[in-house]
């Protein structure tokens, strides 16, 4: 490694234009001597440093060294390690041009350091709203209740009433920019100097957390906000009425998905029962079984039974090729759809056991089927996007499978496309993680996102799933996008399954555009364990 005397001069200015830089006494000592060895960004999760990001930018060159703290955040802190020795008077050719790459190297990591430091902001911010999102909302919640501020305050699950006929009549881009007027004004009630917030969960749905002798007003203020609009020229003014699930936060309640379970129980009362305002009770708990409590009780005895859909491969003659695990809750001698719980569980937070409960059950169920000597195709866990935040998230996938010794090819781990478009970085590092240690990655919802060529660009992954609904034989122009985007993700080497074909005729016109994989009651509804044997010893499709 070729080194060279640095113009500190010149690199003081360029680390000037870094606010919070902060230098070790030893930087001006031997700052004629310098040589960047190491650059390593330590992310705080949960409270705990976690490197990320670690480039080793020459060799160690000397035996001293010092570290410069750039742009330290609460949440991300860059480290430049610095090494010295003793270098002569004059520079050669070959230190000159080393001195160049030498600055460039600390400017660009200057500039890297910039955005590192607003990861914190993207990971707290909704920025299409701009507004708090949950992961706002549950960090506050922790850092109340360890306070002890937290039942000053009560919180409200926020939902805009009739946003379909706004989207019927006038279109999704004016439902949109409505929608997010009305967050707007939202987002101006809080009093945060006080801790109240605001935040945007998705789509038409918003928390708010206020003081609770603050509740009369805000029941008011939701049951009619005036939204100015601009449609073919012409500007009109549309009142926008909210459904809520209010909870007020008691000294019993210690995290916040208690709390967001006790608001999701309220809100589905009223909206079950068409009540525009519902607060929680114990009445209501009683009332109602799809509440927080019952689902941990249900997943901490075991009482979630897994289904398997099989994807079948139908270029030859149709045969088993692969499944979806999916998590059926018996309540009360009926199977709860998945729709009326995951979205409980999504907002308490619960939902991140459920799906490690699936991966726990499927690599037992594997393990039994392996000693049973049946033949195991490749099954899939959905996986949701509340993950991404877990550091640990991979080797936790990992340590499962391991346990039961299971090969990890036998295992896929699936991804909804809508539920990662805004955490693109971090999707990609686990992807790669998770294809690294052999296991399959797949992407569900496929093209119904933002970002599908990123995606296709930059996500390591085995397959990808197309909804067949978006597929019209009929219309010319669907069917050429179809094709260019089966072909696509087939040239880079993607298996890809088409959804809810309903036909032999829809089947037939998929695979003219190069789909050979399907998932459908066409061919199987969801099985439970025992009729998934029987598809196991029986994978082919008899007509």
């Amino acid at each position: 490694m070729v080194t060279a005397t640095p113009d500190i001069k010149t690199f003081f200015k360029t680390l000037d234009a870094c606010t919070e830089c902060k230098f070790n006494e030893k930087f001006t000592k031997y700052a004629d001597y310098l040589s960047i060895a190491k650059i390593e960004d330590t992310t705080i999760i949960s409270g705990k440093p976690t490197s990320k990001n670690v480039d080793y930018v020459s060799d160690n060159i000397g035996q001293e060294y010092f570290e410069v703290t750039l742009g330290s955040s609460d949440s991300v802190i860059t480290q430049v390690r610095f090494t010295y020795k003793q270098f002569p008077p004059k520079m050669n050719v070959e230190q000159e041009e080393f001195l160049l790459i030498f600055k460039d190297s600390v400017a660009k990591k200057i500039a890297v350091t910039r955005l590192s430091s607003q990861y914190s902001f993207l990971y707290n911010h909704d920025l299409d709203f701009n507004m708090f999102n949950s992961n706002y909302m549950f960090n506050r919640f922790d850092e109340m209740f360890a306070l002890g501020t937290a039942t000053r305050y009560s919180v409200a699950f926020v939902n805009i009433k009739h946003v379909n006929q706004l989207n019927k009549y006038f279109g999704s881009d004016i439902a949109g920019s409505a929608i997010k007027l009305f967050g707007a004004k939202l987002n101006n009630f809080p009093d945060y100097s006080k801790g109240e917030f605001a935040v945007h969960l998705g789509g038409d749905n918003f928390v708010i957390v206020i003081y609770t002798s603050r509740l009369n007003e805000f029941e008011k203020f939701i049951s009619s906000v005036p939204i100015s609009l601009v449609y073919g020229g012409d500007k009109f003014e549309h009142i926008f009425k909210c459904r809520a699930g209010i909870t007020t936060i008691r000294s019993n309640h210690r995290f916040g998905t208690h709390v967001m379970g006790e608001c999701s129980q309220a809100f589905n009362y009223s909206k079950n029962n068409n009540i525009d305002i519902v607060h929680y009770s114990d009445d209501l708990n009683v009332k109602n079984h799809n509440n927080t409590e019952t689902l941990s009780k249900a997943l901490n005895e075991h009482k979630f039974l897994i289904y398997y859909q099989p994807i079948v491969n139908v270029k030859d003659k149709p045969t088993l090729f692969a499944a979806e695990a999916l998590a059926r809750w018996p309540l009360d001698g009926k199977i709860v759809s998945p729709q009326e719980f995951i979205t409980l569980a999504t907002d308490t937070g619960i939902v991140t056991k459920i799906d490690f409960y699936v991966l726990e059950n499927v690599c037992k169920n594997i393990k039994s089927w392996q000693e049973q000597g049946l033949t195991i195709v490749p099954i899939s866990i959905n996986f949701s996007g509340r993950h991404l935040f877990n550091s640990s998230f991979v080797s936790d996938i990992i340590a499962v499978i391991d346990k039961y010794g299971i090969d990890h090819s036998l295992i896929g781990i699936e991804f909804s496309e809508p539920d990662f478009t805004q955490r693109m970085p971090v999707l990609q590092s686990v992807s790669h993680e998770l294809s690294k240690a052999g296991i399959n990655v797949s992407l569900d919802k496929f093209s119904t996102g933002q970002s599908t060529l990123t995606l296709l660009h930059d996500i390591e992954t085995k397959q990808v799933k197309i909804d067949a609904d978006r597929f019209d034989p009929e219309d010319s122009k669907g069917r050429i996008i179809t094709n260019s985007m089966i072909n696509l993700a087939k040239l880079l080497g993607y298996k890809v399954v088409c959804s809810g074909v309903t036909s032999q005729k829809h089947i037939e016109d998929l695979k003219s555009c190069g789909c050979n994989y399907f998932q459908s009651f066409y061919f199987d509804k969801p099985l439970s364990e025992r009729f998934f044997i029987e598809r196991l010893k029986n994978p082919v499709y008899e007509d």
